[in-house]
């Protein structure tokens, strides 16, 4: 009896002393994986997974279908709405495009202004031409043109007698101008002129005469419609009456002469080009003069002109033009001659002939578009030889019915 009680206590603190033992490391093992694994979780993911156990959330999660999880790689790639694609940038987009549009048609109706017509080209390059010489241009057919040219020319020189004297020449004329087309390519012309000469010699001696000038009679021909590669091309013809004071019926001592005494033929070829934006042009005329015979001209003290045999002449002139805008145009040309000596008769003294001579000028023209369908040309022209006017302007009034 006293044995097996004593096993049986044996038993008791055996199996006391096993539990302490075994206890305290099984409890430590749990800790120390505990502490590991906390220290690997940071705060931000405790707190959002005591959300996701917040009796809220897992009633929510309870309500809401369950998904099945996908692998990363199968799982479909969801597109974002970008930020470009809200309503306020597409209204701003649009916005833009109305600004580019609007942009686009101003630039257009610009463009548009600073085009110039081919209508209003052409009149352009006529006005250019019109400010340079009548021999340039054409009128329609059927239409008849009407102009007033005022023109001035001085000269001066010395006189040798038995002193040095200076010489003062003024000529002022006046001329009406008529012409009508017949064809659009065909234009005849009549000249008019009515002069008013003044010369001074010294202080003392002055002559001055007043008088027709001679008439003129003219026809223009274009072969070659305008436009193309080729220049236009206006073929002239022209015819002069002695109807103005002849210097061979007048004293030279007293009278001065209004005109050249004898009749003349010309002739010659105008060309013009447009080299966008100038316009070029030219001209190559001769012109030759009759004989006039039958005078009875006292020069010096016995001689006695009978006879004279004018010398033809030979000149071009080359120049271009440009318009400076729709109301005005500049032009700028020279023009160069020669003329042949011509004979003189003599009762006494036989034949006399005089020599040849050259005579250049440089020229300067304006046009002005004064209403829309009327224009004012000038011209200044400087003489570069002795036998040119120092220098010389005209204006010229064209009309239009």
């Amino acid at each position: 009896m006293n044995s097996k009680i004593f096993i049986n206590l044996l038993s008791v603190v055996f199996f006391t002393c096993t539990l302490f033992v075994t206890v305290p490391a099984m409890g430590q093992i749990p800790i120390k994986g505990m502490q590991l694994a906390l220290n690997k979780i940071s705060a931000e993911d405790a707190d959002a997974a005591l959300d996701d156990v917040s009796p809220e959330n897992l009633q929510k999660k309870a309500k809401e279908p369950k998904q099945e999880v996908l692998p990363q790689s199968v799982q479909p790639e969801v597109k974002k709405p970008k930020q470009d694609d809200s309503p306020q940038s597409l209204q701003q987009e649009v916005q833009e495009l109305k600004r580019e549009v609007q942009r686009m048609r101003d630039e257009s109706e610009a463009r548009k202004r600073l085009e110039v017509p081919e209508e209003e080209k052409s009149k352009s390059v006529e006005d250019i031409l019109s400010a340079v010489s009548r021999q340039y241009t054409l009128l329609k057919k059927g239409t008849i043109g009407l102009g007033y040219t005022f023109g001035y020319s001085y000269y001066s020189g010395d006189v040798i007698t038995d002193k040095v004297e200076q010489r003062s020449n003024h000529n002022l004329t006046n001329i009406i101008d008529t012409e009508y087309a017949i064809l659009n390519n065909l234009t005849v012309s009549a000249n008019v002129p009515f002069a008013y000469k003044y010369n001074k010699v010294g202080t003392s001696s002055s002559q001055e005469a007043t008088d027709f000038g001679d008439i003129s009679l003219g026809v223009q021909w274009q072969p070659i419609k305008a436009g193309g590669i080729y220049p236009t091309t206006i073929l002239s013809a022209g015819v002069t009456f002695p109807t103005g004071t002849s210097p061979y019926e007048i004293d030279p001592s007293n009278s001065l002469s209004t005109g050249n005494g004898y009749y003349s033929f010309s002739g010659g070829v105008s060309l013009s080009k447009t080299l966008d934006p100038l316009v070029a042009f030219g001209n190559l005329s001769y012109s030759y003069g009759l004989p006039v015979s039958g005078l009875s001209q006292v020069r010096g003290t016995s001689n006695n002109l009978i006879k004279v045999e004018p010398g033809s002449s030979i000149g071009f002139a080359l120049g271009f033009g440009y318009a400076l805008s729709y109301q005005a145009s500049l032009n700028l040309s020279t023009q160069f001659s020669y003329a042949f000596g011509s004979k003189y008769t003599f009762s006494n003294a036989g034949v006399i002939e005089s020599g040849s001579y050259v005579s250049s000028s440089f020229n300067v023209g304006t046009g002005w578009r004064v209403t829309p369908t009327r224009s004012v040309y000038f011209t200044l022209g400087i003489g570069l030889t002795i036998n040119d006017p120092d220098f010389a302007f005209a204006i010229r009034v064209p009309f239009e019915f």
